[in-house]
């Protein structure tokens, strides 16, 4: 990682960990314990024997109409581009709905590999997700917030990774954080000229998860994340608030994955760019 991100990151970092020291924010073993036995009452699931060859890109979008066409900017400059895009416009207050509508007409393929699927209430992202992922029909699944940015090489780089380790169920990476958008468009946008060209995944197993305490004890960016369809199936899927061992649906969901097989984290190599001052998930069903 350049010295410039790689000074920006640990300062965020540092940030992190003193939130965290003053809220530390616990994971329920007694409910990872309850889904393990849950999940050892049903037929093992075991991953598939050959290396993924599509991948879809999936967007929950609620209430950042100003931030998609940066967001949709870098699906499409993807150094090889996604089987499939799915957008959620999950009822959201402002003009999403016409924004994306726009943006697939002036800048996708008009193949039916851009969708938008819309929700007639307000669901939250869990639920969004859920429904996106449903409708998929890659072997992987790729999640980018619709206020982030993703490093165009994400899709090749995540294709690689997941040949390449063909144990892993699910695969995450740092990001770098950024506040505006001409912050952004300063930045490289490669994920090679930011973080360590070929740097090892760090692997969590199964037998790792007892140990975890806090959720960053397994800690990736929601945005560039990327797991295997099959796995979403095993595991139901992103849950509900009341149902999740920690409060995010992002974290609850990878912890369930790493229950049942191994995970890596490219904690060197950033693949996505993260929106530090845009959250609207505060008092909502996220």
């Amino acid at each position: 990682m350049a010295p410039f991100y790689r000074a920006r990151h640990a300062a965020a970092e540092l940030l992190r960990r003193h939130v965290i020291h003053r809220h530390p924010p616990h994971i329920s073993q007694a409910n990872l314990r309850r889904f393990r036995r849950e999940m050892d009452r049903r037929p093992r699931v075991d991953l598939p024997s050959e290396p993924p060859r599509s991948i879809a890109v999936v967007v929950p979008c609620y209430g950042h109409a100003a931030y998609l066409p940066l967001m949709f900017e870098s699906v499409t400059s993807q150094t090889r581009p996604p089987d499939e895009v799915i957008l959620v416009d999950d009822a959201s207050p402002d003009d999403t709905a016409g924004v994306l509508r726009e943006l697939i007409a002036e800048a996708a393929p008009q193949d039916g590999s851009y969708r938008i699927l819309t929700n007639e209430r307000n669901l939250g992202q869990a639920a969004s997700l859920n429904r996106a992922i449903d409708a998929a029909s890659t072997d992987l699944i790729m999640v980018l917030n619709d206020d982030d940015y993703l490093m165009h090489d994400a899709v090749e780089s995540m294709l690689d990774l997941f040949a390449g380790h063909r144990e892993l169920a699910l695969i995450g990476a740092i990001a770098i954080h950024f506040a505006g958008d001409d912050e952004l468009a300063a930045a490289p946008k490669m994920s090679v000229d930011h973080g360590v060209p070929g740097s090892p995944l760090t692997i969590h197993r199964p037998e790792d998860v007892h140990r975890y305490r806090r959720y960053t004890d397994l800690n990736m960016t929601h945005s560039g994340s990327c797991f295997l369809k099959v796995a979403w199936a095993a595991v139901g899927g992103y849950r509900r608030k009341a149902e999740r061992c920690v409060p995010h649906s992002d974290r609850d969901f990878q912890l369930l994955v790493n229950c049942l097989w191994p995970v890596g984290v490219a904690g060197e190599t950033p693949y996505s760019f993260w929106r530090s001052n845009s959250s609207v998930d505060s008092g909502r069903e996220s």
